[in-house]
């Protein structure tokens, strides 16, 4: 299947939900009404030769619709007119019926609500930055959405189908912003504040889907890290191209994850500790040495890392993308690099304090 007919697809996809939603019925069913107000209204005016002028006519029109009886403003006394004014008090009646039914469902079903929800949604959108985008809440993407839930960090969410993600806000009972459409269209990553995100996390039905968006996410933004899901390893090399950051193999990932399981399940156990339980263990977390920051030039020794937190660090990613395992107290801390500390939760912010003020 090619990549057109696939968006072709999607956009089938988005205009049938739409089509059942209420938002829609009321509007269509609003545009019917109106229809039959301009009809009646330039009916008037033409069929009495302009006698009337077309407020005349309009409120002639309005009467003549609602059926409240006042006196005639318009002559009716020729047949074209008595047909017409027949007519019209049908298709009124009917149009009337549709869209108060119509309307009375919107509000009722609950998706008026669901409607101001979303206006609020598009102005949260609007204001977010420097967070986190997950394209696809599917078998992974939920997991990777639970994820930075438990890491409080702020996610917006984009997916073809509403209620999918209407199932998750239920079970985990949280409320997310959220993006419907198809994540390699570039508007709908603009909608999600792609150029202003801090990471973007593609996890679409395939390869293909996910190449795309790729694609689509580096071109919008240069500096944006990319996680991207992958299904054949041969095509790692097309995502790195095309502008990945990371690439995951979630097949081979379980494999290996299932090894270690049953060769060393206590070291296992013990980074799913770290990885997975936040509010009751220490966590690894990387940190950056913010710009002018007055540790850079001065050892891990004169931070007093030890002194004023329990954390431990484990490592420096430094500025040529090494790693330095197990650094130790007379290690100097330089610009452009990251720590790779392991700490409680509440000492993050504490390291984060003192990296940026001393």
């Amino acid at each position: 299947m090619t990549k057109p007919t696939n968006r072709l697809q999607n956009w089938i996809h988005r205009v049938s939900t739409e089509q059942r939603s209420g938002g829609y019925r009321v509007i269509r069913a609003g545009g019917f009404q109106f229809g039959v107000f301009l009809m009646g209204t330039l009916g008037y005016h033409i069929l009495t030769n302009r006698e009337y002028d077309l407020l005349t006519c309009a409120f002639m029109t309005a009467i003549t619709l609602t059926t409240v009886g006042y006196e005639e403003v318009v002559m009716v006394d020729t047949p074209e007119l008595k047909i017409f004014t027949i007519f019209l008090i049908l298709f009124g009646m009917g149009s009337v019926l549709y869209f108060v039914s119509a309307l009375t469902a919107f509000i009722i079903d609950g998706e008026l609500r669901e409607f101001l929800r979303e206006r609020k949604i598009s102005g949260m959108l609007e204001d977010l930055s420097n967070h986190f985008i997950i394209a696809g809440t599917g078998d992974t993407g939920k997991f990777v959405l639970l994820e930075m839930m438990g890491l409080k960090r702020p996610v917006v969410i984009i997916d073809l189908d509403r209620e999918r993600i209407a199932e998750i806000e239920h079970e985990y009972g949280i409320e997310l912003p959220f993006v419907i459409g198809d994540a390699t269209d570039d508007d709908v990553l603009i909608k999600a504040g792609v150029e202003r995100a801090q990471g973007v996390v593609f996890s679409l039905g395939n390869d293909r889907d996910n190449l795309f968006a790729t694609i689509s996410a580096r071109r919008l933004s240069p500096e944006l890290r990319i996680v991207t899901r992958g299904e054949d390893p041969r095509s790692e090399k097309k995502f790195i191209m095309a502008g990945a950051t990371s690439v995951i193999y979630t097949n081979v990932l379980g494999g290996l994850r299932m090894a270690a399981e049953v060769t060393r399940p206590r070291v296992t156990t013990f980074l799913d500790l770290i990885m997975r339980d936040h509010d009751h263990f220490r966590i690894v977390e990387e940190l950056p040495v913010p710009d002018g920051s007055p540790l850079i030039g001065r050892t891990i020794k004169d931070a007093r890392f030890r002194g004023r937190t329990d954390a431990l660090i484990i490592a420096i990613h430094e500025a040529d993308g090494e790693y330095r395992f197990n650094p130790g107290p007379d290690y100097v801390v330089a610009k452009d690099t990251q720590l790779i500390v392991l700490a409680l939760g509440e000492d993050i912010k504490v390291i984060e304090k003192l990296l940026k003020e001393g």
